[in-house]
């Protein structure tokens, strides 16, 4: 999850601009592939690959694949305040975000505090086979 936390982000300030659209949990309920980041996808010169499954339960499961290795699963839990920050706590106790979110159709942003980084996910229907079967 480290990798789609350094993709997850926030912003500062809590003011909420009434134009905005929405972004709610609901908003983010399913499984997304991580599809670009605007300002590293690489860890030293690796690639990154990340999926991430946000259930409504409010906990998630996050499969991450540094390289040419075998995918990491992460678990833990998430929430959606109402100024439309997403943060977490992995399983282990460690937390991460907030990240200000935006969903437009199939395609989520995330962006860090001060926007250094900003990352796009699609959605999917469901966790590839091929994740699932490369696990460590």
């Amino acid at each position: 999850m480290t990798a789609v936390l350094t993709a997850l982000v926030a912003c500062g300030g809590n003011k909420v601009d009434p134009d905005t659209p929405s972004f709610t949990k609901e908003d983010i309920v399913g499984v997304w592939e991580l599809s670009s980041v605007a300002t590293k996808a690489t860890v030293g010169s690796e690639t990154v690959n990340v999926y991430i499954d946000f259930a409504s339960s409010g906990s998630f499961t996050l499969y991450q694949k540094i390289g040419q290795g075998r995918y990491t699963k992460f678990e833990g839990t998430y929430s959606v305040s109402a100024d439309r920050k997403l943060s977490g706590k992995y399983s282990g106790g460690a937390s991460w975000g907030p990240y200000e979110g935006s969903v437009s159709g199939s395609s989520l942003t995330l962006t860090s505090a001060g926007g250094k980084e900003v990352d796009t996910y699609k959605k999917i229907g469901s966790i590839p086979e091929a994740v699932l079967s490369n696990l460590y």
